[in-house]
């Protein structure tokens, strides 16, 4: 695999990682394809439709590297979550604008300056099958402020092995397909970030498209 770490992760996060891969391949015939499109080292926001809550294992086990996700606040602080999450090296974020949701993109910013990747689910929450909904300006505000790549990702068959209103997931193919990187504008401002936000949607909607026609 191309990637290689710019920060140790802790013994917790090696362990969830390690556990799910030894899982992922006898029961969802785990793979992963363009994982050398993740940048080897420095910042990156990874970024992916949102179809199953196995997506942020799917994309963490994809990658050597560690990934640290942007988490809705509603759930992050359930009492049976946070000690998780907490360990996983989360970020808090409340969806829908005002002072929460910027103290949580600052904290995803400290992490992108710090040289690490960040996992953005763009369109805010689990969503039905079907085509991408609109998405939030959050990953292009952190690529534009924190000069940072923006990686594309298609998760195929998440939504079958773990849908939605199920409790657990079971054996179903799922593939992780990784896109090439969008390098971040060159110019700051509200109009660069809408100009990759469009980008960004578009290079979502493409990924899945060449997954999906094969």
């Amino acid at each position: 695999m191309g990637c290689g770490l710019t920060a140790e992760p802790s013994v917790f996060y090696r362990t969830v990682r390690g556990l799910f891969r030894l899982l992922a391949v006898p029961l969802f015939r785990f793979r992963v394809e363009g994982v050398e499109s993740l940048p080897a080292e420095g910042p990156g926001v990874v970024v992916a439709a949102h179809r199953s809550w196995l997506d942020p294992a799917c994309v963490g086990g994809a990658c050597p590297r560690p990934v640290r996700f942007l988490i809705m606040d509603t759930v992050y602080r359930r009492i049976w979550a946070r000690w998780f999450y907490e360990r996983m090296s989360g970020i808090p974020v409340r969806v829908g604008g005002g002072v929460e949701t910027l103290l949580g993109l600052r904290g995803a910013l400290r992490a992108l300056r710090a040289g690490e990747l960040v996992g953005v689910f763009p369109e805010g929450r689990v969503m039905p099958e079907g085509p991408l909904q609109p998405l939030h300006a959050g990953a292009a505000l952190l690529s534009v402020r924190g000069r940072a790549p923006v990686i594309p990702i298609f998760i195929r068959g998440s939504a079958k092995a773990w849908p939605r209103g199920r409790r657990y997931p079971w054996p179903a193919p799922v593939s992780v397909h990784v896109g090439r990187p969008i390098p971040p504008p060159s110019e700051p401002g509200r109009d660069a970030v809408d100009r990759l936000l469009v980008r960004i949607e578009a290079a979502l909607n493409a990924l899945s498209t060449s997954v999906e026609e094969r």
